[in-house]
């Protein structure tokens, strides 16, 4: 795995000469009007649903792929209202059924949730395949863009529970980071899409070396477009094409065909200017049929891949549990000479939970019955690569509420780490009573006692 990802991204080593331009077909993104952009600024730029329809279906026939789509209401403001974008997605499927329409969720001009999201709930014709996520706040030339981890997240929920893929936006590597704790979270999708975006005043610059430092970052199997703003667009186009990418473009973040000139561009001169460059080096375009099939639009399991589901133990999962367990020194032993006394000698498989993800064992609870209405919980434990997101929790909750069902009405909890002694205090109530010596090296080495913590069900 390590050296498929390696050579995928050019590596010297292993004996293979380095990649030449890549041939996999190019997925160009139209970015047609943005919420900034004005006629008196960018004279072509379409703002009535009549026009961002006809401007969508002119750069669909002349190679795009995906329409990043801006609504306006009828005196040309920025729109939030789902009606208003279920006419323009309908007036495309009309012409192109499988169009691949990408709403927006920006909150540059509307920045409460309810609004924001409104897109994500129309549905047939009108339904979005992707909707825009940008990876945290920022500062714009000339106002803040501010995304809140909760607004992140909520939008990544909603856009999961309507079976819309997101459109990731990251400006610089922070946002990058913040995607990968979140699909590590189970908020995105197994095969992402991300717009790079570089050149806006305030975030990564616009230099080819911004780009690929940004890009040595994705994992393989994301897709990713170059995007510039302004002056920028052009080279990251172009980089990205050479870099074996994808494009965004549009009148969305440059009104200039060519900056020197001034000359007012139009998405369609855009789209024709890359596809004669994706010609002369030797990169097909995307069909749109072939970008829904890259980007897994139809394809459930590509938001099921980075589910972790919890549920009771079954036989097949004892060994990779008790195989976690001893990645913290806390699997159960038998009673030997050695240890006569174990702390832990059995899991019992009636009272345990598993956390999976894609039927890989990533985390593991359990709890035992002292007598009608105590109980003492038994190892938890995480796999180390899946810290931070949330496994434990849900493992935690999840014997809780068994233990709730069965009348279990206080419940004894012995820890040694002192991160995992505050976690209990602080997310689930539970007050320090004392210690308890170890019967053995068990748990955290040179630890040679345990944290009393008790819990009262109510």
């Amino acid at each position: 795995m390590t050296m498929n990802r390696i050579s995928s991204h050019g590596a010297l080593h292993g004996g293979a000469p380095p990649p030449g331009i890549s041939a996999e077909p190019l997925i160009i993104n139209v970015c047609l009007s943005g919420n900034v952009p004005t006629k008196e600024s960018s004279p072509h730029l379409p703002v009535s649903v009549e026009e961002i329809v006809e401007d969508g279906l002119a750069v669909l026939a002349g190679g795009a792929s995906m329409l990043h789509v801006h609504a306006r209401t009828a005196d040309g403001a920025p729109a939030w209202q789902p009606e208003i974008y279920g006419r323009i997605f309908e007036g495309i499927r009309q012409h192109h059924p499988d169009a691949i329409l990408v709403a927006t969720t920006s909150g540059r001009q509307h920045a409460d949730l309810e609004k924001r999201s409104a897109v994500l709930s129309l549905r047939g014709a009108a339904k979005p395949d992707m909707a825009s996520l940008t990876l945290g706040s920022m500062n714009f030339p000339q106002q803040p863009s501010l995304n809140s981890p909760e607004t992140i997240q909520s939008l990544c929920m909603l856009m999961r529970e309507n079976g819309i893929t997101p459109e990731l936006e990251a400006f610089e590597p922070g946002m990058l980071n913040y995607a990968f704790y979140l699909q590590r979270k189970g908020f995105l999708p197994e095969t992402c899409y991300v717009n790079l975006l570089l050149g806006s005043l305030g975030t990564t610059p616009g230099r080819v070396v911004d780009l690929a430092n940004l890009v040595r970052e994705l994992p393989c199997n994301w897709i990713w477009a170059g995007a510039g703003i302004g002056r920028y667009q052009l080279s990251m186009n172009c980089a990205a094409v050479l870099m074996g990418g994808h494009v965004r473009v549009g009148l969305e973040d440059n009104p200039c065909y060519d900056y020197l000139e001034c000359e007012a561009a139009t998405n369609r001169g855009f789209v024709e200017r890359i596809v004669k460059l994706a010609g002369l080096l030797g990169r097909p375009l995307a069909t749109i049929g072939e970008t829904r099939r890259r980007l897994r639009l139809d394809d459930g399991e590509n938001w099921g891949a980075t589910q972790i589901i919890i549920r009771k133990i079954r036989d097949a999962d004892l060994g990779p549990a008790m195989a976690l367990l001893a990645k913290w020194n806390m699997a159960p032993v038998q009673a030997s000479s050695h240890v006569p006394d174990p702390e832990r000698d059995h899991l019992d498989m009636a009272n345990t939970f598993v956390a999976c993800r894609r039927e890989q064992v990533i985390g593991v609870a359990s709890w035992l019955r002292i007598d009608s209405s105590r109980a003492e919980t038994a190892s938890l434990a995480v796999d180390p690569e899946f810290i931070g997101c949330g496994t434990g929790y849900k493992l935690q909750e999840a014997r809780l509420a068994e233990m709730r069902s069965r009348g279990i009405r206080h419940v004894r909890t012995e820890a040694d780490r002192p991160e995992v002694i505050r976690w209990y205090v602080n997310k689930f109530g539970y007050r320090i009573t004392g210690t308890n010596p170890k019967k053995h090296a068990f748990g955290l080495a040179g630890r040679d006692h345990w944290t009393v913590l008790e819990l009262e069900l109510t």
